[in-house]
Parts: C-alpha cells; structure tokens; sequence
C-alpha cells in the first residue's frame, strides 16, 4: 500500500484528490495548517508549510506527496513559494519518492502576482532532486459561478466579452493527480530536470456568456448577464485563449452535468 500526503487536502481539489487515492487504496494523509475536515477515510496530519513547523513528523513514512495547495490572496501566497521550499526540503530529507503538483494551463504566461506565484511554485518542483509530475489544469466548473457571485447579489452577471472558458471537474483532475502517483517511477532524476507538464482540459469550450446563462438558469439566480470587457492583462490573456487547451478535452464531467449535482439554495 502506498502512503500519499495530500497538502492542501481540505480544499475543492485536494479533497477530489484525497477521495480518488482512497478509491484506489492507498493510504492517504490530509496535510493541512488548522486540520479542517478530511475525507472520511483519510487522516489529518497537521503542520505550517510557511514556517515548516511539523513537516517532518507529517512526511514519515510518506511514498507520495501530492500538492494541490492554492493561494490567490497576497497574505495566503507565500505558501505557494515559501511552502513548496519547506515541503519538498522536508519531503527530500525524509526519502519521500515522488511528488506531483497541481497548477494552471498556461501558468508561465498569467500576467497575475498569483499566476507568478503558481509558476514560482512550479520551477521549485521541477528544481528539485525528487520524482516530479506537474499536471496543469484549466478552471474547474466552479470558477465562474464564484466570479459572478458577489455581483449577482446585486442584479448583475457580468459575462467577459471574447472571453471562453474549458471547464473541467475537479474529479477529472483528481484522477490525473492520482495517474500520476501511481505512474512507473523515472530511471533517472537529475537536478533541476523534470518530466514536461501533463496538461488537462474540460470536454468543451464554452463562451463565458453561456456559462453564466447556465449557471443562472440551473442555480435559479436572479440578474441581468451584461457583456463586460475585463480590461487588463488578465482580459488579454483570456482574450486570446490562453486559458485554453483545444487538444486537450480530457474531462468526462460537462459543465451542464455539474450544475445538475449542485443543490439549490
């Protein structure tokens, strides 16, 4: 049985991950900073990536680690760099034998400081003298209902114009996650050199516009869908697609498929 630290395990991500590592069998421990409520199942480990306080006994006997750690506020950021250093420092001392990172399509080329950070946490990864994986995902379904939401409290659902999405359920990324842990071990591992990203896309690209019609349809939410033209280097990164990944189509969970599970308040 393989044992796996999933960090970051309390969060949207991390507990499909957690829950798809069970389903296989492994042995799962949920790293996370105040505990939180792991997947049944699963055991809570907890330690402070930033300090490093407690990554030790958190590791022992560890085989894989998995990060899916997040951090879009500029105070929960340094866990995305500070905290990558501590955990793959303290994952390389205890002999752990593989980790895999969750990140973004296209991170390296985000104009956000949390697009930098991602891709600060990414050449930590692929620096390290361990086992690598790095799979990229686009935006899971839920990440234009959480754009919308606060403005919906006020009648409006802004809809980006030129603007798409690929969405992708967060179960379909816990099972890339999961293929990548139990992927063969590398013959080789030199510093500083890592496997190239696995990329993983939603099954279909929908214009914002839809997507938040969908989404006030099905949520039974109230508000006028107004065309917005987000200014900016994130509306240029959108614009042109690069939050995108045509050839990857590798979801099986539809956006529409998603909104049916949600309940409805």
């Amino acid at each position: 049985m393989t044992t796996v630290l999933v960090a970051g395990g309390t969060g949207e991500a991390g507990r499909a991950a957690v829950a798809e590592l069970l389903g296989r069998g492994h042995d799962v421990r949920v790293l996370s900073r105040h505990g939180g409520t792991p997947v049944p199942g699963s055991h809570p480990v907890a330690a402070d990536l930033v300090s490093g306080s407690g990554l030790a006994d958190a590791l022992a006997g560890v085989d894989v680690v998995v990060d899916t750690t997040d951090g879009k506020s500029r105070r929960a950021r340094p866990v995305l760099t500070t905290g990558a250093a501590n955990l793959l420092a303290a994952a390389e001392a205890v002999g752990v034998a593989r980790t895999v990172l969750l990140s973004i399509v296209n991170v390296d080329r985000g104009p956000l400081a949390y697009y930098r950070a991602k891709a600060e946490q990414e050449r930590r990864y692929r620096a390290a003298r361990l086992d690598t994986r790095i799979v990229r995902a686009t935006q899971f379904h839920s990440f234009v209902p959480m754009l919308c939401a606060p403005a919906a409290r006020v009648g409006l659902l802004p809809a980006f114009t030129h603007t798409a999405f690929q969405p992708i359920d967060v179960r379909d990324v816990a099972r890339a996650l999961a293929d990548a842990s139990d992927a063969p071990a590398l013959a080789d591992i030199t510093d500083g050199v890592a496997q190239a990203p696995e990329v993983v896309g939603g099954p279909e690209i929908l214009p914002m516009q839809d997507i938040v019609r969908q989404w006030k349809s099905a949520a039974g939410v109230r508000g006028v869908v107004a065309p917005i033209r987000i200014p900016g280097g994130l509306g240029r990164f959108w614009r042109a697609g690069e939050n995108l990944v045509p050839e990857h189509r590798d979801g099986a969970i539809t956006f529409a498929q998603w909104l049916a599970e949600q309940p409805r308040d």
